[in-house]
């Protein structure tokens, strides 16, 4: 009964097409199946009214809101500043300056003196024997000028004010910039070099934890560069004996880092010192434990798609985001039209009474305040009266205006670009396509997220009868997993390894590893898919025989076999959970479907199909 358009379908399909992992389910008929379930959740929540409920619609809005300032602070301006940002996150600056200090607010005639006393400092450096350091000490108001001849050292992106920045990366080496103005006042700016940034590094590491017993750890990570140098792979042994159990499985491989993001300086400083791939460094140890880093790449920076995410949030923070604010502001009153009843204020001009820099104003003071909107766009507004509060509000906030006519009209500006802002923001689905989208989708998730707590998750947990019957007639089906107990015992030499398979059948462990130091012995628990057992290794209780594993020779003396049982309904409860939530959910989308009829226009159909082929 309610038409869904191939253009939302063809929109979520290709945008999901690369986190679909089945490829039966890249198939358009395949997932149309699931968008018809999708469509149907969220119709049903509808008819529930979820998104009525206040708790629905404070999230929703929270999110609205967040979401809206994101698109709308995407402009040229944004755009620019990120692609330069990127340029100068690649290096970094060697500079020195002197500065010439100058309120924020300086009236124009003393900008122009301290203009013009930079300007003939500039020439005497351009003409002089005397070093930048000694002229800075001789002129600059910059305190530490003194000590350091203005010597800044190196920075990068995001490390100085934006215009001292730009002024800095716009110099050459050896060159002395024009003055700059920041709002610290103007500066000269000397680059004294330039080199890339240290950027990222890509490494792998074994790890072997000290524990109680640092000696044995010491013991171990130099048994495993000795193999290293003896030719054994940095992989095999990561995944033979490195504790560091979440890099082990990828041959101790750490995702790319750049300095100070790691909570480890030795660390980090034997990672960037490191400068071939397939470098392997000595042991080192830290807090952690005892590692080999092996260098796999060093990576000056990341892509752009990388680093965006992170240089959007640092240009907010900085003062260039008042650009962005700027040419976004210029777009938005490009888009709408405003109409305002009386733009040059003149009922608050003949009206307000008082010297506003120096008494507070009073709304109820104000004679036949208009009941009418002051200045809106299409149906929306704001009122004689909301202008009248906003008043009371900034003189509070600010001061120092030389009469009422420029108090208000800097209000009014102020007022008129807060009211643009919010409408375009409360109304941006009707003019940005990609943020009503976005949106629709967020709202329809949030929907469902309600109907399915309400309808399966909270059902299945709450129902202990229900779930105690689920659990009954599938009993067979919750069990423990099998684990092996015993000792692992692994060295590159296979001779030595059948030595040690032998002395095994007929020794103590502890002596058979007093005599083999050479060998590593490695005991617990472990499971049937640890990476530390070969593939093909026949669980049976005793001495194992020889195996191949990671490039090591294995024996594995198994003590016990713990089999798998079957688990109590408490044991089993987080499993019978999950697994009695999947058939709710199936019982429940086919009583969904009854409800309704489906049609699918097949035309429609064949040409979406052809778009994917």
């Amino acid at each position: 009964g309610q038409p869904v358009y191939a253009e939302e379908f063809s929109r979520v399909f290709s945008k999901n097409l690369s986190l679909i992992e089945e490829e039966e389910d890249r198939d358009v008929d395949e997932y149309l199946n699931l968008f018809i379930d999708y469509k149907l959740k969220v119709l049903e929540a509808e008819e529930l009214k979820l998104d009525t409920l206040p708790t629905f619609k404070g999230e929703y809005n929270i999110y609205k809101k967040q979401l809206a300032r994101k698109f709308i602070n995407q402009s040229e301006a944004s755009t620019q500043l990120l692609e330069e940002a990127y340029a100068r996150l690649k290096e970094e600056v060697n500079a020195s300056h002197i500065l010439f200090t100058l309120k924020k607010d300086a009236s124009p005639k003393d900008t122009l003196v301290a203009y013009n006393k930079a300007i003939k400092v500039r020439q005497e450096l351009l003409n002089t024997d005397q070093s930048f350091a000694e002229i800075a000490k001789k002129y600059s108001e910059d305190p530490s000028a003194q000590s350091n001849g203005g010597d800044l050292g190196w920075f990068g992106v995001f490390n100085m004010v934006y215009p001292f920045e730009s002024g800095a990366y716009n110099t050459e080496i050896g060159e002395i910039s024009m003055p700059v103005r920041s709002s610290f006042g103007y500066h000269l700016i000397k680059v004294n070099d330039r080199r890339e940034d240290e950027g990222m590094v890509t490494i792998a590491h074994i790890m072997i934890e000290s524990k109680n017993d640092d000696t044995a750890a010491e013991k171990q990570i130099n048994q495993l560069y000795k193999q290293l140098q003896e030719g054994a792979l940095f992989e095999d042994l990561a995944k033979q004996y490195s504790a560091d159990k979440n890099t082990a499985v990828n041959g101790g491989k750490l995702s790319p880092f750049p300095r100070g993001r790691l909570n480890s300086q030795i660390f980090e400083d034997t990672a960037f010192a490191l400068t071939e791939p397939n470098q392997i460094s000595e042991p080192i140890k830290t807090k952690f434990g005892w590692h080999i880093i092996k260098l796999i790449e060093k990576e000056v920076v990341g892509s752009f798609e990388e680093e965006k995410f992170k240089l959007e949030k640092d240009i907010k923070k900085d003062s260039r985001s008042k650009l962005i604010e700027s040419e976004v502001l210029t777009h938005i009153k490009n888009t709408y039209t405003l109409i305002e009843d009386d733009a040059s204020l003149s009922y608050f001009t003949n009206n307000l009474k008082v010297d506003v820099s120096k008494e507070p104003i009073e709304v109820a003071n104000l004679k036949n305040l208009p009941k009418k909107n002051l200045i809106s766009i299409k149906q929306e507004g704001k009122t004689y009266e909301d202008f009248a509060n906003y008043m009371v509000k900034r003189q509070k906030q600010s001061s120092g205006y030389k009469n009422n006519t420029e108090a208000l009209m800097d209000w009014y500006n102020d007022f008129k670009n807060n009211f643009y802002r919010d409408y375009h923001r409360d109304n941006l689905e009707d003019v940005d396509p990609d943020y009503a989208n976005v949106i629709e989708e967020y709202r329809n998730g949030l929907l469902l997220f309600d109907l399915m707590e309400k309808k399966v998750w909270n059902a299945a947990k709450s129902d202990s009868v229900a779930l105690k019957n689920y659990y009954n007639k599938h009993q067979a089906e919750f069990k423990s997993p099998v684990t092996y107990e015993g000792t692992i015992a692994s060295a590159a030499d296979k001779a030595v390894m059948k030595k040690v398979r032998k002395d095994l059948k007929k020794k103590d462990l502890q002596e058979v590893k007093d005599a083999y130091q050479e060998v590593i012995f490695n005991t617990g628990d472990f499971a049937p898919t640890a990476s530390a057992l070969p593939n093909n290794f026949k669980a049976k209780k005793g001495v194992s025989k020889l195996y191949e594993n990671n490039g090591m020779f294995v024996v594995i003396q198994l003590d016990h076999i713990n089999e798998a049982k079957l688990l109590s309904f408490e044991e089993a409860r987080g499993q019978v959970v999950s697994k009695y939530q999947t058939e709710l959910e199936e019982n429940w989308i086919n009583s969904i479907k009854a409800k309704h009829t489906i049609k699918v226009n097949q035309d429609v159909l064949s040409k979406l199909k052809k778009e994917f082929e």
